[in-house]
């Protein structure tokens, strides 16, 4: 009972702080003035995006030959194997099995290398970009006296924002001047 009584008063005391609150909250919100930016957008068609786009292609149209030629081997040495171990002994078939699941398994490695890869040029080449796509934000931000600016996808709980919100092209064309500076 006691606990009850306690959680009641808080839960008083926090609507009651909430409803002297509301009247000061409600006039700033009324000056608050919004944007939105799609970083993805941003990041398509800046000039410092298209040059990592570049990189991580550069570097993926390395691996990926090499990848797909020992997979294309291995489902063809799994084909092999199907059609003749019916003839083979149980030893030679074993044999045969555990030797392809050992080149599986070197296969899955090497493609595990090959994501860890591109995922840490990915992270080498665009922590930078993002880096200074943010203090180009602020400076939009305070430029256009914008109190809030979010970004401007589905995935980050953004449902709708009306298109003058939008200042993804005014990021867009002062990252590319930094960019080119």
């Amino acid at each position: 009972m006691r606990f009850l009584k306690k959680n009641l008063l808080s839960v008083f005391i926090i609507l009651l702080a909430a409803m002297i609150a509301y009247p000061c909250f409600a006039a700033k919100a009324a000056t608050m003035k919004f944007g939105v930016v799609s970083i993805q957008e941003v990041i398509d068609k800046s000039e410092a995006g298209k040059s990592a786009r570049k990189v991580l292609e550069a570097k993926q149209s390395e691996l990926q030959p090499k990848l797909m030629e020992e997979k294309k081997a291995l489902e063809q040495e799994a084909k092999d194997i199907e059609k003749k171990s019916s003839a083979w002994s149980a030893e030679k078939k074993q044999d045969t099995e555990r030797e392809y699941q050992k080149k599986m398994r070197a296969y899955k490695l090497k493609v595990d290398d090959a994501q860890y890869t591109m995922k840490k040029l990915q992270k080498k080449v665009l922590d930078p970009i993002f880096k200074q796509l943010q203090g180009v934000i602020n400076e939009v931000g305070k430029e256009e006296g914008i109190s809030m600016i979010f970004e401007k996808s589905r995935s980050n709980g953004l449902l709708y924002a009306d298109k003058s919100l939008d200042v993804t092209a005014d990021v867009l064309t002062k990252l590319d001047s930094e960019t080119t500076k």
